[in-house]
């Protein structure tokens, strides 16, 4: 009875296939082809095979060439100002400073990949960009292609909050980097040298972000388009 009820369970949750009969070579001993009895193949119900178990991976997304140029222009436009700036930050690796200089060196570059690396880039300028680079895969006008990484940047097309900050970040940079000039050796460095570490961790951020987002996980902020009326309004 016992035996009776599990074979009743197994096949109830169980189907069996018999695999196809193989024929193999020839048998010397009698001329006849050898032939493979067929095996009987468990698959669980309700799919065709060792696959329907498993989960498939939904397919990655290809971006589009404005999207990638959107991402790609704006990294390039940080690691321009890491580029002109880099030679004044290594000016104390050759020309040395006081020990005391040295840790405010140190800290103030900690500070700047903390404070503009991660919470200003990697928490929100650079999941932004990676995002409104990603909208770019749909079709746009030609000035949204042309200067995508403008778009990205939410400098136009956004919500006016959007474009009111962004304009708003480039104008404090543009003073910020103003002022910086004024200052004599080794401040300056001191300063470009936490610039550096700052725009580099910013750089590689938005790089992260858009390769998640390539991946298929959601962006964790919003690209901030613009509604109908609110479009209509800046094409007056």
């Amino acid at each position: 009875t016992t035996t009776t009820t599990t074979t009743t369970s197994l096949r109830s949750s169980q189907k069996l296939r018999f695999s196809p009969t193989k024929r193999g070579p020839l048998d010397p001993r009698n001329g006849r082809t050898t032939t493979t009895p067929p095996r009987a193949v468990v698959v669980p119900r309700g799919g065709g095979g060792a696959s329907s178990s498993t989960t498939t991976t939904p397919a990655k997304a290809r971006p589009s060439l404005a999207s990638l140029w959107g991402a790609a222009g704006v990294v390039a436009i940080l690691m321009n100002a890491v580029k002109r700036v880099l030679p004044i930050a290594l000016e104390p690796f050759k020309s040395g400073m006081r020990p005391a200089l040295w840790v405010a060196y140190g800290a103030f570059a900690a500070f700047m990949g903390y404070a503009e690396g991660w919470k200003a880039f990697h928490r929100k300028f650079s999941p932004l960009v990676a995002s409104r680079s990603r909208t770019l895969d749909a079709p746009h006008p030609a000035s949204h292609v042309l200067l995508a990484p403008f778009y990205a940047m939410g400098l136009f097309h956004a919500t006016p909050k959007r474009r009111i900050t962004s304009w708003a970040f480039l104008g404090i940079v543009f003073v910020a980097v103003k002022l910086v000039k004024q200052l004599a050796y080794p401040w300056r460095s001191i300063v470009d040298g936490g610039v550096v570490v700052g725009l580099t961790v910013g750089s590689l951020s938005i790089a992260y972000h858009y390769v998640n987002q390539l991946r298929g996980v959601p962006p964790p902020v919003d690209p901030c388009l613009p509604t109908t009326t609110e479009d209509n309004n800046d094409a007056k």
